[in-house]
C-alpha cells in the first residue's frame, strides 16, 4: 500500500476515488494576496477533476475581494467565505463574499464537508487545522507539522487535525508543493502551472483610464513600482531605491513611474515621491498608493509594461497577467532554500521574472535575514541592481514600449 509520511506512523494513501465521489469540497488557504495567487494552478485542477463537487474555499479577508470580480462568481469556487474571529481557538464565524455565498458554504457545512484541502505548506497561524478539523470530513489534507523545524515547533500536535498528511520532500516552489496535494487527489493542472488572475474587460479599460491621470496621458514605457511590504526586513531602504530607480529610468528610457500598493504603504511612497522629485526624476510620477482596491491594483499591473517590486502580492500579480516583474528578495544568495523569505519557495511564478538578492547576509544574519527591519537587503548595491534591471527590461516586452 502507498503510504504518506507524518508526525507518527506511516498513513494510507488518499483513496483513488475521494476526489471523483467527493459531493461537497473545502480548500482552505488562509495567507495573503501573493500565496492566494500562486494556489490558482491547484484551484484550477481541482475545480477539473471535480466537476460534480460544490467548492467552498476558505480565505482571508484582503483576498475576498480578489477571487472573483465584483457580483461575479468565482472561477474556482461556488462559494468563497472568510473566517471570522478566534479560528486558532474554536471560536469563529464566517463572512461571504457575497450574501449567496455564505449560504451556499453554510448549506455544504450543516450537510458536511466530504473532503478538505488545507494549501499551506508552513507554519499554520491561521487556524486552518482548526476549521479542517472541525469539518470532520472524512479525507482531510495537509502537510504534515513535520515539514519545517519551525513548523515542527509551532504546530506540535496539528497533523491530528488531518487524516492524511505529506511529508516535506526535496526543496520546491509553492506552486510545486500546492500541485503535490492535487497529485495526492490523483488530480493535476491542466493549464501546466500557470497562473490565474482573471481580469474582465472593463476592469482593464478602468486601469487604463486611471492611468490617464498622468500630464499628457498614459505615458509610453510605464513602469509600476510596489516598494513597499508589510514585513519591514523585505523593504529596500528608500534611501537606496531612489538612485535604483533613476538609474533604471535613464538606462531604459521611463516615460512614467505609477506607485502601486495598500494604505500600509503610503508613507514610504510618500517619501519616495519626495525624494525622487527632489533628485530631478527625469519622467512623471503618479502615486496610487493606498487608492486603489485589490483588483483595481491588479488591473493597473495589467495595464503597465513591466513592474518593479518587493517581495510581496503585487509581483505575484505581474506574473499572473504576464507583466515582467523585476523583484527585490531579502533573503541571501545561498541562503536557506526553505526560508520563508527565499525566492526558491516565493519567487514570482513565471518566465518575464528576475530575481535580485543580496550577494551576502549581513551579520549577525547567516543563512537568513532574522533582522525586525530592512537588514540584508540594504546589501544589495543600487547601481549594480540598476543594471541588472535595466538589461531585463530592454529584453522584455518593455523594450519594445512606447
Amino acid at each position: 500500500m502507498r503510504t504518506m509520511g507524518g508526525a507518527g506512523a506511516a498513513q494510507p494513501a488518499v483513496p483513488p476515488d475521494a476526489l471523483a465521489r467527493a459531493a461537497r469540497i473545502l480548500v482552505i488557504k488562509l495567507d495573503e494576496l501573493g500565496d492566494f495567487i500562486l494556489a490558482t494552478p491547484f484551484l484550477r485542477g481541482l475545480r477539473v477533476y471535480a466537476p460534480q463537487a460544490h467548492i467552498a474555499l476558505a480565505v482571508t479577508a484582503p483576498v475576498l475581494e480578489l477571487a472573483g470580480e465584483p457580483g461575479g462568481p468565482c472561477p474556482w469556487a461556488d462559494a468563497v467565505v472568510t473566517p471570522v474571529g478566534d479560528v486558532a481557538g474554536g471560536k469563529f464565524s464566517f463572512r461571504g463574499r457575497t450574501p449567496d455565498d455564505l449560504q451556499a458554504f453554510a448549506a455544504a457545512f450543516r450537510a458536511g464537508f466530504d473532503l478538505v484541502v488545507t494549501l499551506r505548506f508552513d507554519v499554520d497561524k491561521g487556524g486552518a487545522a482548526t476549521l479542517a478539523a472541525a469539518t470532520r470530513a472524512p479525507v482531510r489534507l495537509g502537510y504534515s507539522e513535520t515539514v519545517t523545524p519551525w513548523k515542527a515547533a509551532g504546530n506540535r500536535g496539528f497533523d491530528a487535525a488531518y487524516t492524511h498528511v505529506l511529508p516535506a520532500g526535496p526543496v520546491r516552489h509553492e506552486v510545486e508543493r500546492n500541485l503535490a496535494l492535487l497529485a495526492a487527489l490523483g488530480a493535476a493542472d491542466p493549464g501546466d502551472g500557470t497562473l490565474d488572475l482573471p481580469l474582465s474587460a472593463a476592469e482593464r479599460e478602468a486601469a487604463v483610464c486611471r492611468l490617464g491621470a498622468f500630464p499628457g496621458g498614459r505615458p509610453g514605457r510605464l513602469l509600476a513600482v510596489a516598494p513597499t511590504t508589510a514585513i519591514a526586513r523585505k523593504n529596500y531602504p528608500i534611501d537606496r531605491l531612489r538612485p535604483l530607480l533613476d538609474r533604471v529610468v535613464r538606462a531604459t528610457g521611463v516615460g512614467g513611474l505609477v506607485l502601486l500598493g495598500t494604505a500600509d504603504g503610503v508613507e514610504r511612497a510618500s517619501r519616495l515621491t519626495d525624494g525622487m522629485l527632489a533628485d530631478g526624476m527625469p519622467c512623471p510620477v503618479l502615486d496610487l498608493t493606498g487608492r486603489t482596491g485589490v483588483r483595481e491594483l491588479a488591473a493597473i499591473v495589467a495595464a503597465s509594461d513591466a513592474l518593479l517590486a518587493m517581495d510581496t502580492g503585487p509581483a505575484h500579480m505581474a506574473a499572473a497577467v504576464g507583466t515582467p516583474v523585476a523583484t527585490l528578495f531579502c533573503h541571501p544568495i545561498g541562503g536557506d532554500p526553505q526560508s520563508p523569505y527565499a525566492p526558491e519557495r516565493f519567487r514570482p511564478w513565471g518566465d518575464a521574472v528576475l530575481v535580485v538578492q543580496p550577494p551576502h547576509a549581513v551579520a549577525p544574519c547567516t543563512d537568513k535575514c532574522l533582522s525586525s527591519e530592512p537588514h540584508c537587503i540594504a546589501a544589495i548595491d543600487p547601481g549594480a541592481a540598476a543594471d541588472r534591471i535595466a538589461e531585463f527590461l530592454r529584453a522584455s516586452r518593455f523594450g519594445t514600449a512606447g
